[in-house]
């Protein structure tokens, strides 16, 4: 057989191998994305192995710290006339009889309407300005993932708040951002909702010792931010006692 014979039969064999390497490493990748994007990052939803596992407190014990940070945000929201509510982790102290946070929980979540009137009125680097003259530290996500996250310079253990922006995308609660398309399905199985649970006037729970709005339908949203545990009670390992 001729060099140029030995070539040609090479090549084909190597340019097959190849093909074959990219589908492989595609459907690799595919069925990583997928995989992931049904994984619950939130630690209310068990013990995770990539996370340190939370302090737990007493949930007899007011958590005072929290609860300030809370109120905070309440009444900056209040100021500007903008609709807001608990959401996510927040939610579960009042849905489990606590009047406040969980016992391992360490930070707020606030949802707020992004088609509220008040809220597009308000420039947005005022709307943050206004979190920072309080004490808090602003970083702003809003572009990535939808959110600020806020840190109270004033506390001993400097606790954290999110304020998370959602819009009504054809009756579903959704939040904007770029991270929220590349993990598309992520967010939509764990971070979107029906806009009629948001719907004006909300009703109010306590949270420590103030009223704050919360969802329509009690447990109702947690069925859509937490669509596979939902109607379980899990715990850190260090919180089973409460």
């Amino acid at each position: 057989m001729t060099m140029a014979g030995v070539q040609s039969g090479i090549c084909p064999t190597n340019s097959r191998r190849r093909l074959k390497l990219t589908v492989v490493v595609f459907v690799a990748f595919v069925l990583m994305y997928v995989g992931l994007s049904f994984v619950s990052f939130a630690p209310y939803t068990g013990n995770k192995v990539w996370k340190t596992t939370p302090p737990c407190f007493d949930s007899n014990k007011p958590r005072t710290s929290l609860i300030k940070l809370a109120h905070k945000m309440h009444l900056i929201l209040d100021s500007m006339g903008i609709e807001h509510w608990l959401m996510y982790g927040s939610l579960w102290g009042p849905l489990r009889g606590i009047p406040g946070p969980l016992p391992w929980d360490y930070d707020v979540d606030i949802g707020i309407n992004g088609d509220d009137g008040n809220f597009s009125k308000v420039p947005f680097e005022e709307f943050k300005a206004r979190f920072t003259s309080a004490g808090l530290k602003v970083t702003d996500k809003s572009l990535r993932s939808g959110n600020l996250m806020l840190v109270d310079q004033n506390s001993e253990n400097g606790e954290k708040g999110e304020v998370f922006i959602f819009y009504n995308h054809g009756g579903v609660m959704t939040l904007a951002g770029y991270e929220t398309w590349i993990f598309y399905i992520n967010y939509r199985v764990y971070n979107s909702f029906p806009a009629v649970l948001v719907k004006q006037p909300l009703p109010k729970v306590r949270f420590g010792f103030f009223n704050i709005s919360a969802p329509r339908g009690g447990i109702e949203i947690m069925k859509y931010l937490y669509p596979f545990s939902w109607w379980k009670v899990v715990k850190p390992a260090n919180c089973e006692q409460f």
